[in-house]
């Protein structure tokens, strides 16, 4: 039966079905927030990006959760997205307007944060192939912005990532005083149904950061870590 000319005009007015990006596949599971707390471990190896958190009031749980929700609010919802940037600059303090701040940091932090996303999926056995994290990189451009980065310091793809982690390495290894052990991240009082989970997911998290910022032996096996994060996988987000 041939279509009505409103069907005509329905049809060409309905947009045609958004593509899945490589984001909303890295970011569906609770698994985004155990490569964040790696990073975070990461950045209190290297020396600015450990001042760049010290006038961040949160818990380290709670940064990650309201970093983890603007991620995935940036690949569904830009309305939002918006907004938690807008807090999340506010919280941290925007390193453009902070005196003696580097704007530059919020690209090394940015390149951190997507080397450990992948790093942490590859090790769940859910990685993307090489065009699929080349994609993801470019996605993540949207993210940096929102928190401030400039464009143009931002990683368009795996080969500028790598370099941009590469600077962190260099910075880390260079410090003039070797950080606390990981495994010695400063005890907070933490209560609530979820801290459980919570816990190992740092616990996880310690298992990923490189060997270069290590200062103390991973607290679960490379089998361990890859069952856990396997299972870790299938939960939705953090409780």
């Amino acid at each position: 039966m041939a279509r009505t000319v409103a069907d005509q005009l329905v049809a060409a007015r309905r947009p045609a079905p958004a593509a899945v990006g490589a984001s909303a596949a890295l970011h569906g599971s609770a698994t985004l927030e155990v490569a964040l707390l790696a990073a975070g471990l990461v950045e209190q190896r290297h020396p600015q990006l450990a001042a760049a958190l010290e006038g961040d009031p949160r818990h380290r749980w709670q940064r990650v959760a309201d970093t983890a929700a603007l991620l995935r609010a940036a690949v569904a919802d830009p309305c939002r997205a918006l907004a938690l940037a807008a807090r999340e600059r506010a919280l941290g303090g925007d390193l453009h307007v902070r005196p003696g701040g580097d704007p530059d940091v919020l690209a090394l932090r940015h390149a951190l944060r997507v080397h450990l996303v992948l790093t942490t999926a590859a090790a769940a056995g859910a990685g993307p192939d090489r065009r699929g994290a080349e994609r993801y990189v470019r996605e993540q451009r949207t993210a940096g912005v929102l928190l401030g980065a400039e464009p143009d310091d931002l990683a368009g793809g795996l080969a500028e990532l790598g370099a941009d982690v590469a600077r962190v390495r260099a910075a880390v290894e260079a410090a003039p005083r070797p950080a606390p052990a990981l495994s010695a991240v400063p005890p907070v009082e933490e209560g609530g149904a979820g801290t459980a989970s919570w816990r190992r997911a740092e616990r996880l998290a310690q298992a990923l950061v490189p060997a270069w910022a290590r200062t103390g032996p991973a607290p679960v096996s490379a089998d361990e870590l890859v069952r856990e994060l396997r299972e870790l996988a299938r939960l939705p987000v953090l409780r």
